[in-house]
């Protein structure tokens, strides 16, 4: 019987398709996570893994492991966090992509503090890809999230609806006007989120659909300095139109509506599919769903 270190050292070879790579990220060495799949393949007496130079693939009998690992991975994380607050307080790990983060999860985190006190309420704020990747480790319960979950395993609900829009400094040529055509994006510098970041994503997407190319001048993970760059007429912004409008109010950017292009998008609640739904998980989608 595969122990739960065998299991969740096969999950991390599994998602890092490297020996080398999962014992780095495990904290262990790599011929003990060699040993380990070796074992497991003893065990089950079959091909886990297809060796290649560059990567492993997973083969059949590993996809079916697989599930099966990261739903009792799942289940002892659970177990854990009932069994440290099984005599106080409900826990709920929540995770939240930057513009979310920036504009929503104090609102939300406070609101579900007052009418339901009992709960603990931890919030982990970070880029789409990182989110992800802590739900499929089962780091956080639930997410609300802006970008492109890609894991099968990952259960995404549409649940707000956003808008995307291109914002410019007082002195640059589109400060003032009505609206622009997405042809005037062509070859502009842009300041824009670092990679994994779900807005980036979209606006790359909505860009190379069009066939629009553009400089990415500025890669950054703040919204205060993407406005800052901005407002200094180092570029062209994209953020959230939650996140831009503050900042128009102030007089410290314009927006600019982009003509005939749907920049609208939607944030999404996540979770597991192998994490059990908790009644504290229900009560904060429950709070989302009443947002406007």
């Amino acid at each position: 019987m595969a122990t739960l270190k065998q299991l969740k050292t096969f999950i991390a070879v599994a998602e890092y398709k490297k020996m080398s790579e999962a014992a780095k990220r495990l904290y262990i060495s790599q011929p003990t996570v060699s040993q380990i799949i070796s074992d497991l393949e003893n065990e089950y007496q079959t091909r886990l893994f297809e060796r290649f130079p560059k990567e492993l693939k997973i083969t059949p009998s590993g996809l079916l492991l697989l599930e099966s690992a990261r739903e009792i991975a799942a289940s002892h994380e659970h177990l854990e966090q009932s069994m440290k607050h099984a005599n106080s307080l409900r826990p709920l790990r929540i995770g939240a992509t930057l513009t979310v983060g920036n504009t929503l999860m104090g609102t939300l985190a406070e609101q579900l503090s007052l009418q339901s006190p009992d709960i603990d309420v931890k919030v982990f704020v970070d880029n789409t890809q990182t989110i992800e990747h802590r739900m499929i480790h089962n780091e956080l319960d639930i997410a609300l999230v802006e970008g492109i979950i890609v894991h099968q395993e990952i259960m995404t609900e549409p649940v707000l609806e956003d808008t995307l829009c291109i914002i410019c400094g007082k002195g640059h040529p589109f400060a003032g006007r009505r609206s622009i055509a997405i042809e005037e994006l062509r070859h502009q510098n842009f300041i824009i989120w670092e990679k994994g970041n779900g807005t980036r994503e979209i606006f790359e997407n909505i860009m190379l659909h069009s066939h629009i190319p553009f400089t990415t001048k500025w890669e950054c993970s703040s919204r205060c300095g993407i406005v800052d760059a901005v407002r200094h007429n180092l570029g062209l912004g994209v953020l959230s139109w939650r996140c831009a409008a503050e900042y128009e109010e102030k007089g410290d950017i314009f927006i600019c509506p982009v003509e005939n292009v749907s920049m609208k998008r939607y944030f999404y609640l996540c979770h597991n599919h192998c994490h059990p739904v908790t009644s504290q998980m229900q009560e904060f989608t429950e709070l989302v769903k009443k947002i406007k």
